[in-house]
């Protein structure tokens, strides 16, 4: 009984700290290699299209952000969550998400999932938390310099070890879908695809993982996305219902009733371990 918990403690903090790192921006096409798996950790959980880490001034908009999460069974039955929230940002960036805990991934599937808000103020040099069950606004310290953020632990002790993973990341082999308009928007959509060659992690057929988005340049952020990964099933984002008008100025700012605590500053982030030499 303690393991949900437990988890929803780990995500809740993953978010507070990778939602400001500029590691996951929304943004363009990402440099650099993926994980073993084939993307990054915070896409394996589905919020790689919620965040919003760079400052864009100039474009303020607010929308409805829809996140679903199809798994297919191998008895033919399905699992599928769906949850909703709401992004909103000012001329001069500030942002706001409201998001529940339950719709960034498949580790905690639950009825009524507790829901998160943050709020990211880069002229005041702000960041907050804000906990509406408890009224509590956590509010965030900086990252030291170098920080990278935290990832998941090696082996749990109730799971025993993970699964073998491919020693040498695949690298994506991406393409352009061209332009289209969504939501009101020109966006331009890439597709990146994965392939885990057979018996890389005793896949007796090759693994294709395919990441599809939609990017809007004008507004810089991520239309919609798709990610189909034949182990943890099919993950989607979309903004809906988009207008490009200026937020009220009280959706960045604490409501009075809250209390206001200050958190403990991240953990130090995880060593790289050395690679081969480059060339």
């Amino acid at each position: 009984m303690r393991e949900r918990p437990r988890l929803a403690r780990l995500v809740l903090w993953t978010m507070t700290l990778v939602v400001p790192a500029s590691l996951w921006a929304q943004g363009g096409p990402r440099p650099g290699r993926p994980t073993p798996q084939g993307r990054p950790f915070m896409d394996l959980v589905g919020v790689q299209d919620a965040l919003e880490a760079k400052t864009v001034k100039g474009a303020p908009y607010q929308a409805e952000t829809i996140t679903e999460i199809v798994q297919a069974l191998a008895d033919g039955n399905r699992i599928v969550q769906r949850t909703t929230g709401a992004v909103f940002r000012d001329r001069e960036g500030r942002t706001r998400r409201e998001s529940a805990v339950g719709g960034i991934g498949p580790l905690m599937p639950e009825v009524n999932p507790p829901r998160v808000v943050l709020i990211f103020d880069p002229v005041a040099g702000a960041h907050y938390r804000l906990d509406p069950a408890q009224r509590v606004a956590h509010r965030l310290p900086p990252r030291p310099a170098g920080w990278r953020p935290p990832l998941p632990p090696r082996e749990d002790a109730t799971r025993g070890p993970r699964p073998r993973l491919p020693e040498i990341a695949p690298i994506p082999v991406s393409e352009s879908l061209g332009r289209k308009t969504m939501e009101g928007l020109e966006v331009d959509g890439t597709r990146e695809t994965v392939t885990i060659p057979a018996g890389e992690i005793g896949n007796e057929k090759p693994i294709y993982i395919v990441n599809e988005r939609w990017y809007s340049p004008d507004l810089q952020v991520v239309v919609r996305s798709t990610r189909s990964d034949p182990r943890l099933g099919v993950t989607s984002f979309r903004l809906a219902g988009v207008k490009r008008e200026e937020p009220d100025r009280s959706t960045f700012v604490v409501p009075e009733d809250y209390r206001i605590t200050d958190d403990a500053p991240p953990p130090p982030g995880p060593r790289r371990r050395p690679g081969p030499p480059e060339e």
